[in-house]
């Protein structure tokens, strides 16, 4: 059976550096300790965390990540009860020059394998699909 673990913390930069340590023993249960793809899913989780903090604004003053790891995979869902993403006044770096913010949601679309997201019982949900690579050989 899968096990799903769950990380909630505070909305807020501050507590974003939970993550760093509930990733690092989500990777050692998961047996995936030494991973080349480690430092890249955190900073994803990390960036749509941090889109979060900055643009939803939970009224709660939380999020929720649950990971659920496969075989060789690891699937992310970030929820949160903020104000819902507006994908039309969203653009990509690149679109309009010269753009200071909107880099992360590119990172995301970088490292993950998939990412999506919806609105759905006034929540925030954004899930992700990371492919774990294994660690160097040596």
């Amino acid at each position: 059976m899968t096990q799903v673990t769950q990380l909630e913390l505070e909305a807020t930069h501050l507590g974003l550096r939970d993550i760093a340590g509930w990733l690092d023993q989500l990777f050692e249960s998961s047996g995936w300790s030494g991973s080349a793809s480690r430092g890249a899913i955190e900073l994803a989780i990390h960036e749509i965390a941090a889109n979060v903090v900055d643009h939803a604004a939970p009224p709660d003053g939380k999020i929720r990540i649950d990971a659920t790891p496969g075989e060789c995979a690891l699937h992310i869902e970030v929820a949160d009860k903020g104000t819902p993403f507006d994908a039309n006044d969203h653009s990509m770096p690149g679109e309009d020059a010269p753009q200071v913010r909107g880099y992360g949601l590119m990172i995301v679309e970088q490292v993950a394998q998939t990412i999506d997201y919806c609105r759905a019982d006034g929540r925030n949900l954004w899930t992700a699909t990371f492919n774990i690579e294994p660690a160097p050989a040596g």
